[in-house]
């Protein structure tokens, strides 16, 4: 399996940046909302195998354990150190691939990727991977609009225009079934923004203690008021 890293030192980022955040952080929580919400229309008994590209250091596999508990996880991720980090979590089977390069060699009846294709810079090709080992359902989350400088320092690429990236998905042959917009207004335009203030955007790193739980759970509660119509996060619901 071919393995290329961005200028963007991901194995870094899994150390001392990430983790935490996509545990608690409200963002991320409100992504597994959303996904639980999406998800309820997939008929269970249909998805015996479940994948996450993009898996970092577990979070959303551990959340789908409980969503689709007879089936098999998997988690696939550009990071060695994520992946060592989602094997303490929970027990699936992973792997180190570059979906952009490479691509798992089963198919899954449910693969979801949250926050990934835009660190990607051949998306196109990265979702036709994604398309090739989707049996039944996938379910991927990204980000549009305006981008923000500090979004580049994590690895972004690019963030979507309004309706291109479900437009991106039917072109390489996925059904859309569903598309949520979400963050407006608390997320974005404020949240986002706010990031691209660096003492703002260092404080979401590393490990998380009691003050910032606090944090989160607060931002949690206030981010509930966003609209699922309008925003920056999209999350589009596909079928194959």
């Amino acid at each position: 399996m071919k393995i290329i890293m961005t200028a963007v030192n991901y194995e870094a980022i899994w150390t001392d940046v990430w983790g935490d955040m996509q545990r608690y952080g409200p963002v991320h929580r409100h992504h597994r909302r959303i996904f639980s919400e999406m998800i309820r229309q997939i008929p269970r008994e249909h998805i015996r195998t479940v994948a996450d590209i993009g898996c970092g250091e577990g979070s959303n596999l551990f959340y789908l354990k409980q969503e689709f508990p007879r089936a098999n996880l998997y988690g696939f991720d550009v990071s060695i150190n994520a992946i060592k980090q989602a094997k303490r979590l929970l027990d699936a089977e992973f792997a180190v691939i570059n979906i952009e390069y490479d691509y798992p060699e089963k198919s899954f009846d449910f693969v979801i990727s949250s926050d990934v294709i835009e660190h990607i810079v051949d998306d196109d090709t990265a979702l036709r991977n994604i398309y090739k080992i989707t049996n039944k359902y996938a379910l991927i989350a990204t980000v549009q609009g305006r981008m923000r400088s500090f979004e580049k320092s994590i690895g972004h690429i690019r963030s979507y225009d309004y309706g291109e990236f479900p437009a991106k998905m039917s072109s390489v042959g996925f059904k859309i079934e569903q598309i949520v917009e979400w963050g407006f207004p608390f997320f974005s335009p404020i949240y986002r923004s706010m990031f691209d203030m660096v003492a703002v955007e260092s404080v979401s790193h590393g490990h998380y203690g009691m003050t910032k739980r606090v944090i989160c759970q607060a931002l949690y509660a206030l981010f509930a008021l966003n609209r699922h119509n309008r925003g920056d996060v999209i999350f589009v619901l596909a079928s194959k």
